[in-house]
């Protein structure tokens, strides 16, 4: 099925992280004239480069007469701006997390818990590569530095996940923290993109 001629093309640029809900919300088949790109996690390590290929992407979308929406976090510094000046939506919230789990249900969260260190799929499956290489975490002065404000290790486990809670509490072992899963809520991003598409 293809969207009718009058109704403009939205193009969503998403973080990878954001895959397994929009494939489970069924975003495509549910609203025709909406196409979705992904990119991967990894940029989140590198924001000039981020910023490049959300260009990049940008670029294409406008040369197809697409209305662009971003669904990421605050993942590079002044991304609100960059995305005004490029006449680009973007999806409310500092974090993926906030998105994942529900932005009210984040913030209790955060209330009742100063020190989460929240973590999902890619960075778990990841973890070495991500974190425990780049800052040398096997050195406990360097564990310490990093990871020392932390209280607990929080894996938000989406539907699609493999089983990971294994790998999630051997990480929070490592990190000396206290593990707790809990599972992502999509109603928050349904209700976000009911609004932006």
């Amino acid at each position: 099925m293809t969207a009718s001629p009058s109704i403009q093309v939205k193009r969503i640029i998403a973080c990878e992280v954001f895959r397994p809900a929009l494939e489970d919300l069924n975003i495509e088949a549910k609203y025709v004239h909406v196409k979705v790109t992904y990119l991967p996690s990894t940029l989140h390590s590198n924001s000039s480069e981020l910023k490049r290929r959300l260009l990049d992407e940008l670029a294409a979308a406008k040369s197809k007469n697409e209305k662009v929406v971003f669904l990421y976090g605050a993942c590079f510094p002044h991304i609100d701006d960059f995305c005004q000046e490029e006449g680009a939506v973007r999806a409310p919230g500092d974090f993926c997390y906030e998105i994942l789990l529900n932005n009210d249900r984040f913030k209790r969260i955060m209330d009742e818990t100063a020190g989460t260190y929240f973590a999902e799929k890619d960075l778990i499956l990841n973890f070495d590569d991500f974190c425990r290489i780049p800052l040398e975490l096997d050195d406990d002065d360097m564990r310490k530095h990093f990871f020392g404000p932390y209280k607990k290790f929080l894996y938000i486990r989406q539907p699609s996940d493999p089983d990971l809670t294994l790998k999630a509490g051997e990480i929070a072992k490592f990190l000396d923290l206290l593990l707790e899963v809990y599972d992502a809520d999509y109603s928050y991003l349904q209700k976000i993109l009911d609004k932006l598409i």
